[in-house]
């Protein structure tokens, strides 16, 4: 059985995903995208950013340390497969950092997650590929509300 949400949830939970990210009445929650593909981390920047978060982008895992240490991320959405560090090690490496943020981890290949152990797998949601617009919505909104989001 697969539940439907209509636009109107859809709409309720991104209000409550910008009002939970923050205690600062005004203050957008700000998602970091990291993927070294280019079309896909702007596609994903700009629907992002139509949803009034603060949006910012990086290539690769070394762009988004530096990211990390000068904005206020609230949540990362990142690629597993990238250049350099994969997306489980910039996980890894922003939490030894001391930037314990909720994450995304977008993959076409479920095999990846399934091989990370549970303690790595704290804090991180799977984000399949390919998804859609509404779903990479759906799971942003649920992640910054409830901090664990959905597996799926």
């Amino acid at each position: 059985m697969t539940a439907r949400t209509t636009p109107a949830d859809a709409s309720k939970r991104r209000e409550r995903a910008r009002t939970n990210a923050s205690s600062e009445p005004g203050r957008r929650p700000g998602i970091l995208v990291v993927d070294d593909d280019v079309g896909i981390r702007e596609n994903i920047a700009d629907l992002l950013s139509t949803e009034d978060y603060h949006v910012v982008s990086a290539a690769d895992a070394d762009e988004a340390m530096r990211v990390l240490e000068s904005e206020r991320i609230d949540l990362m959405l990142t690629d597993f497969q990238m250049p350099g560090r994969n997306g489980v090690e910039l996980i890894e490496a922003a939490r030894k950092a001391n930037h314990p943020i909720p994450a995304i981890l977008m993959t076409a290949y479920l095999y990846v997650y399934e091989q990370i152990d549970d303690e790595r797998r704290k804090g991180i949601t799977l984000l399949r590929k390919p998804f859609d617009a509404d779903e990479i919505l759906r799971v942003v909104a649920d992640r910054l509300n409830n901090g664990a989001g959905p597996k799926i």
